[in-house]
Formats: structure tokens, sequence, C-alpha cells
């Protein structure tokens, strides 16, 4: 189930990444700051930001390059050491373009430790025509520690007002708590296949916009999977155009996929989902993200 065939989410043979970004949070004076930062070309962390008066540290990746092109490769680690908390988005939109001969990938492992948050809440995902993205995202988690994170795939604007033409965008997230495999999330979605083309309506409902929660937090109990489906209720009624479902996971979480045609749609219910679970768990107030 762990072991992947090469090539899927790695260059055959391994390029140079064009940006790398590897750091570490800790626990100092009440507050959560960087102990240990490295940043090689294109990824780049903006100084960091308190929102509230829990100690919480908000950063912001920044990719200066503009976007993602055919060949790239990024890398990402975050080690949350004990009893810290970390809010990690990024500075907006990240744009895949154009991949005719190469396809871009990108490394993310992420390590939560015992009492510490990790929120990852990261802008859309746009893929523009014969996009090729593929992301991969290892988190270990200690079974007293909380990670939160989502992601919202975006078709890209065309000329000619098509929505699915981007070639692939291909999503894993693998979960261990306590060194034990919990969950793995494998989301493919091939635009450009004829299977696709025949059954575009039942893989997708007739939505373009497609959104992933992924919650692990010893707090998760029937309450809050009871109060989390009473969220999405609210999401899809009214003038709403989105469809969300979650579904429990074996050890203390949930996973939300949610379809829609807005990204604001989208990332509205994937903060209020993270409101929710910031006031019932540490007593922490609503986002309010700034893009610096």
């Amino acid at each position: 189930m762990w072991t992947l065939p090469e090539g899927i989410f790695e260059h055959t043979p391994p390029r140079e990444a064009n940006g790398e970004l590897d750091f570490t949070v800790g626990l100092s004076g009440g507050k959560s700051i960087a102990t240990s930062q490295y940043h090689y070309a294109a990824l780049k962390l903006i100084r960091a930001h308190y929102l509230d008066d829990s100690g919480q540290v908000y950063y912001t990746i920044v990719n200066p390059g503009g976007g993602y092109v055919g060949g790239d490769a990024y890398r990402i680690a975050l080690d949350v050491e004990e009893n810290a908390s970390v809010l990690l988005t990024d500075q907006s939109a990240a744009k895949v373009y154009r991949t005719p001969e190469d396809y871009v990938v990108q490394n993310i492992d992420f390590s939560v430790a015992r009492g510490a948050v990790l929120e990852y809440i990261p802008d859309q995902m746009i893929l523009y025509r014969d996009a090729d993205f593929r992301q991969k995202i290892t988190a270990d988690v200690d079974p007293e520690g909380s990670l939160f994170m989502s992601d919202i795939i975006t078709p890209g604007w065309s000329p000619d007002g098509g929505q699915f033409l981007y070639k692939q965008a291909f999503l894993r997230n693998e979960v261990r708590v306590g060194g034990r495999p919990v969950l793995v999330d494998n989301l493919r979605v091939n635009p450009l296949s004829a299977e696709f083309g025949k059954e575009q309506d039942f893989y997708m409902g007739g939505r373009t916009h497609i959104s992933t929660i992924i919650c692990v937090s010893p707090e998760v109990n029937e309450d809050v999977l009871a109060a989390v489906r009473a969220i999405i209720a609210e999401h899809q009624g009214g003038a709403a155009d989105v469809t969300a479902a979650l579904s429990a996971t074996q050890c203390p979480g949930f996973v939300v996929r949610a379809l829609g045609n807005r990204t604001e749609e989208l990332m509205t219910l994937i903060t209020d989902v993270a409101n929710h679970l910031r006031r019932e768990f540490r007593g922490q107030p609503d986002l309010k993200m700034r893009k610096y």
C-alpha cells in the first residue's frame, strides 16, 4: 500500500530542485518560533506573524518565480516540535502552466510532535491547459498532535471557454499516527482521458472544482463529527453550488471531499470547518489570514 512505482512523484532520473524549504518550529517563551530554517532557490518564507495571543506562529510560503512549469521539482519539510503551533499558507494561488514534455512534482513532509498543532491551508492550485501536477504529502503525527490540512484544485481559464483542459492532477496524502499508517488519500483527476470525458458528470457532479480537508486530532469525537457535518449541510443549501461529504477515519479524525464551481465557496467551507475546530479544541479566534 505504501510502495509506489518510480517516476510518479519524482522525476526519472532525479532533477535538482527548483525550490526547497526545510524548517523547524519550536516553543520559546510561550510563542512558537522557527528554530531552524533553510531555503533554496524559488521557495522562501515571509517573516513570522502572530494573528492572536495563542502564541501560534503564522508563516506564508512564497514562490517568486510566479508559477510552475514542466520539469519543476519542489520540496517542503516542516517539523513542528512539542507543544508548538503553526498556521501555514502560501502567498497566492499556485499556477501550473503547460507541461508538454515533463510534469511538475512537489513533495511535502510534515512532522507533528506531542501537543503540537499544524494547520496547512494553502490557496487554490490552478491548472492550465496541458498541465500535469503531482503532489505527495507525508505527515507523521504524534497521537497527541493535531493536523489540519486542505487543498483546492481549480481548472485554469482558457480562451475557448474549456473547463477541463489540464492533463492531470495527482494528489496523494499519507498520514501516520504514532508511526502507524492510518490514512492514504489518493486523488487523481485525468480530464483529457476518454473515460473522464464520458463520465465527467459522474465523477464531478457537474462541478469544476474539487477540494479536500484532512483532520487528525485526539479531540475529534462523535460530537465534533456531527458539528462538521452540520457545517457541510449549511454550505449545500440555498444558492450554494457545493456538494460535500465527510468520512471518519479509524483514528480520531476525518476527511471531507467537496465539489463546487467557485473557489470562494470551497475556501469558505474549509475556513468554517477550521474555525469550528480552532474554537472547540484550543479556544482560538477565527482565521483572518492576511497575505503579505
